[in-house]
């Protein structure tokens, strides 16, 4: 009886190991399927950007048609991508997660063989008591010595499909486990021969990307801007008349380099004053002159007025 125990206590304690580690390798699968499902996503947006970009440019002709092959490049990899995690939910986390069900079924099972153990004592302490009450009582005797018989024979049973399914049962787990490790190995390998290809093509059309014909168009575009800017000015406006810009210059240089000290006047400003007197005599000069000539041009008229009319009254008299 102790040797049922025993081998029923390794058994049981083999499929609780099992069901343990394999819950967990399940868990480590199921997190990388989801991480490489997140890297598909990410390949997307990468593609989806690289398009973004090569629609908006107009210049560099060259770089345009890298970025289209490179978003090309990243699409069929995220198609790879997506096959890989299918192929993972169905070939390694479905399968090890079947495991749960399976270590909990032979559970059950090998509870089976405590209760034929226990009926088989039973019968047992039944034909010890009958042995001990009524020892003349033959036929009792003989039934419950059958009936013993038969218990034995039933756990002996018991013991042997236990042992031949504990057998398959690892048997069954090593096929599985090698299976599924060597899909795993099969998909990543299938993955990544195929990316390397994609990779591969892809790395001599970006390397086609001519930086020297991109960065002159560029400059072409950059000196015809400038042409067109100068020859077509914007009318009324020019650099000495512009109030707005050279008032903001005014304004950045006047609050980041003249910065007044409080008590001492501003030597600038009474230049600015100065010039603005000097400016204001030289204006009143020529008016003065104009006035002094107005005043010598009136005192011609008046002398030649009176020139006119002494001889008139000399002829009078």
């Amino acid at each position: 009886m102790d040797y049922i125990e025993t081998q029923a206590k390794f058994i049981q304690d083999r499929i609780q190991s099992v069901e343990r580690n394999m819950g967990e390798i399940c868990r480590q699968f199921a997190g990388h399927t989801r991480k490489i499902a997140r890297v598909r996503d990410m390949g997307d947006d990468i593609a989806t950007a690289a398009i973004n970009y090569a629609e908006s440019e107009v210049l560099n002709k060259s770089l345009v048609m890298g970025l289209a092959y490179f978003a090309d490049c990243m699409t069929l990899i995220s198609d790879y991508g997506d096959v890989r995690v299918q192929l993972h939910d169905s070939k390694i986390v479905g399968k090890i997660a079947g495991y749960e069900n399976y270590c909990k079924q032979f559970k059950e099972q090998v509870k089976d063989i405590y209760s034929a153990r226990e009926k088989e004592m039973n019968k047992r302490r039944q034909l010890e008591r009958i042995r001990e009450s009524n020892p003349r009582n033959r036929q009792k005797i003989i039934q419950a010595e059958t009936e013993l018989v038969k218990a034995t024979a039933e756990m002996s049973k018991f013991i042997h499909d236990l042992e031949e399914k504990a057998i398959s049962f690892e048997r069954q787990k090593l096929h599985d486990i090698k299976v599924i490790l060597l899909d795993f190995i099969a998909i990543e390998i299938g993955y990544h021969v195929r990316a390397i290809e994609t990779l591969s093509k892809t790395f001599h059309e970006v390397s086609s990307i001519n930086e020297q014909t991109d960065t002159e168009e560029f400059k072409k575009n950059l000196l015809l801007s400038n042409t067109i800017h100068r020859q077509a000015p914007v009318p009324g406006t020019s650099l000495f008349n512009s109030a707005g810009t050279l008032g903001s210059l005014g304004a950045i240089f006047s609050s980041t380099h003249n910065k007044k000290t409080p008590g001492i006047p501003d030597l600038k400003q009474k230049s600015q004053c100065s010039k603005s007197e000097e400016t204001l005599d030289s204006m009143k000069q020529p008016i003065s002159d104009s006035e002094e000539t107005e005043n010598d041009s009136e005192d011609i008229s008046e002398n030649a007025t009176s020139s006119e009319e002494k001889p008139s009254t000399s002829t009078k008299k």
